[in-house]
């Protein structure tokens, strides 16, 4: 300070400059500072190019020429990528995009500029999918939900299952007016994230074997759950994603078949292989604990007509045992044929929190149309005569169990009395 200042700054080339009160000729600014002047700045923009050339003037060639040192920063949007030649640059302190160099006079810098291409990739992403199908006797209700994240707006094309009626189609809760195209709905996308709600019918309820419609939804998925909703059926066997239900009836009968089996072999009841098999069938309706009690009672009560001997308080207190057991018994039996045929089919199903007759399948990752999970099942009416069939061979064998327990009871003696011995010295 204390003497003006007057130089010419050259520009770049392509540089404009937009400050006001800056003058600029012969693609130089005009820098005129006063005595007290420390301090002038200015802002210019750059035509678009690949190429920006910094040259630090020489020094001494010209009029006024080193009569500054200059310093070069340069902070480019992450969009493009800078590959600088020339003198070495340096990393300032900060956020680490920006670029500086110090030059000395005559030093040069080219920075080649160019704008990477896109990875190639989807713009449509779908986060999660929920097809929830409720077959009935004459038709299948099925909806579809959706939640969508793009890149752009853009069309997008979903496709329905074969003879599949479109209802309704909301965007985002509220609904639009989207039409049906054969088996195509085309979905407005958005950038940013929606979801979507698609109600369809279509004929043909549920039969023995039933499936999940084709559903393609155009793009690889990620989250995919699957519902059944079944009407009252007997279901025998399911299958799909791995992570969804099983029916663990089938495991449970070999175990209870081997079970009886080898209670055949005791040799203490008047039942034999089959018969222990069959009476397994119903009573696999009931807990594991009551059929445990049922079958005790056979073993019991057979064990008593071996064994008709005894000191009389014991001999008295296992009759009263067998009888409480007997009673306890026929109520678990009654319970049984009650359950068989008024009740719904236990069949065990678990895994993922499905039911009965509420199935539920995931699969973590879709690369096509969505996982197409089956049921195989009866109508209930098979059940009920299975179970009526059942309950008439009980009945009628009870009758011949009754005839052998009361037999094996009475064995020895149905009471003694305990004698009372008094002693005086």
């Amino acid at each position: 300070t204390g003497s003006s200042v007057v130089l010419e700054v050259p520009l770049l080339s392509g540089e404009s400059v937009t400050s006001e009160g800056v003058r600029v000729q012969d693609g130089k600014v005009l820098v005129s500072m006063g005595p007290q002047a420390d301090e002038l700045s200015w802002s210019s923009v750059l035509q678009q190019s690949d190429k920006i050339t910094l040259n630090a003037p020489p020094q001494g060639v010209e009029p006024h020429h080193g009569a500054w040192v200059e310093l070069w920063e340069v902070d480019a949007n992450p969009i493009w990528h800078l590959n600088p030649e020339g003198i070495p640059l340096i990393h300032p302190p900060g956020d680490g995009r920006t670029t500086q160099w110090r030059p000395w006079p005559g030093e040069q810098v080219t920075i080649n500029i160019s704008r990477p291409e896109g990875a190639p990739g989807q713009t449509v992403t779908i986060d999660e999918s929920n097809l929830s199908v409720s077959p009935g006797l004459r038709f299948t209700e099925t909806t579809l939900r959706l939640t969508v994240r793009s890149s752009l707006g853009v069309q997008h094309v979903v496709t329905l299952p074969e003879g599949a009626e479109l209802q309704s189609v909301l965007v985002n809760g509220q609904v639009q007016p989207i039409r049906q195209v054969e088996r195509k709905i085309t979905l407005p996308l958005a950038p940013g994230s929606q979801s979507f709600e698609i109600k369809w019918q279509r004929p043909g309820g549920i039969g023995i074997f039933f499936r999940s419609p084709v559903v393609d939804l155009g793009v690889p998925s990620v989250n995919s759950e699957i519902r059944f909703d079944l009407p009252e059926r007997w279901v025998l066997l399911v299958g799909g994603p791995s992570l969804g239900p099983a029916v663990l009836f089938w495991s449970l009968l070999i175990v209870m078949c081997l079970v009886a089996v080898g209670l055949s072999r005791t040799g203490l009841a008047p039942l034999e292989a089959r018969h222990w098999i069959l009476l397994s069938l119903g009573l696999t309706q009931t807990p594991i604990w009551a059929s445990a009690i049922f079958a005790g009672w056979f073993l019991v009560v057979g064990w008593r007509g071996r064994n008709p001997r005894g000191v009389a308080w014991t001999f008295d207190l296992l009759q009263i045992l067998l009888a409480g057991w007997t009673v306890a018994a026929i109520v678990i039996l009654f319970v049984s044929i009650h359950q068989g045929l008024l009740g719904s089919p236990d069949m065990q199903i678990l895994g993922n929190d499905s039911s009965n007759l509420f199935l539920k399948w995931f699969q973590d990752r879709a690369s096509g149309p969505l996982p197409r999970p089956w049921v195989i099942s009866l109508p209930m009416f098979c059940y009920r005569i299975a179970m009526l069939s059942w309950a008439l061979w009980v009945a009628w064998a009870f009758i011949s169990w009754l005839k052998w327990g009361w037999k094996c009871f009475t064995k020895g003696g149905t009471w003694r009395p305990v004698k009372l011995v008094k002693k005086t010295t």
